[in-house]
């Protein structure tokens, strides 16, 4: 009877998710956090800056985070200037005669052929810059509904008021100084979250975990920290 039990299960019912076991005080499986990353993870930012991860509490593949992670960052960047790095990381085979054109090349050309006002910066094939202001999340949803072989991940810098720049290069060479008040990095797979790495000494991180619990309730979704956690 235990091997029929077995079949029986694997034909008719739905796989079970395996997840991590946590402590009985752990927050529930649907919940999200904000929290601050580890001490290591702060060794490789800016001394003024702190890493935090807005995701899952149990379980890594949660994709609700992405669409709440957009709705996030145009709340809290509201009308203060935003960088928008592509960047495409796609390998393909040298020795193809025919390489696939990346989606940084294909946007970069739509934006230029439909006379936008946006000021854009391609560093290389691989790398489009986009300078807006407010956040922007068109070129992300386009990433989506275009057809290409590459992928893409999506960084968006929330810029200084005091940094007096308005062309995608320079600002492009800003943040490789580390000079944003916000770095917000999109992850969607393995595990899916939002990584932000803030300027301690001019964004305050309540004040953006105010706004992620915000967006939470709207969409029913419970925001709990787990016991112990820094903000």
């Amino acid at each position: 009877m235990g091997l029929l039990r077995v079949l029986f299960e694997l034909i008719f019912l739905p796989p079970r998710r395996e997840f991590t076991p946590v402590p009985d005080e752990w927050p529930p499986d649907g919940s999200l956090h904000f929290i601050k990353c580890t001490e290591e993870a702060q060794k490789s930012i800016p001394g003024t800056h702190i890493q935090y991860e807005f995701g899952s509490n149990v379980g890594e593949d949660d994709y609700r985070i992405v669409k709440l992670s957009l709705e996030i960052m145009k709340r809290f960047c509201g009308y203060k200037r935003v960088l928008t790095k592509i960047s495409s990381v796609t390998e393909f085979p040298k020795k193809e005669k025919w390489v696939p054109e990346r989606f940084t090349i294909r946007y970069n050309r739509f934006l230029e052929n439909s006379d936008s006002s946006i000021p854009i910066y391609l560093r290389d094939e691989n790398t489009l810059f986009l300078l807006t202001q407010s956040f922007d999340g068109k070129a992300f949803w386009a990433n989506k509904e275009v057809s290409t072989a590459d992928y893409c991940y999506f960084h968006f810098y929330l810029l200084p008021d005091a940094l007096m720049i308005h062309n995608a290069k320079d600002a492009a060479e800003a943040v490789d100084a580390g000079k944003y008040d916000v770095w917000f990095e999109l992850v969607e797979y393995g595990p899916c979250a939002l990584n932000v790495i803030l300027n301690a000494e001019t964004v305050d991180a309540k004040s953006l975990q105010a706004v992620i619990e915000k967006v939470c309730k709207e969409n029913d979704i419970l925001f709990l920290n787990p016991p112990g956690a820094e903000v």
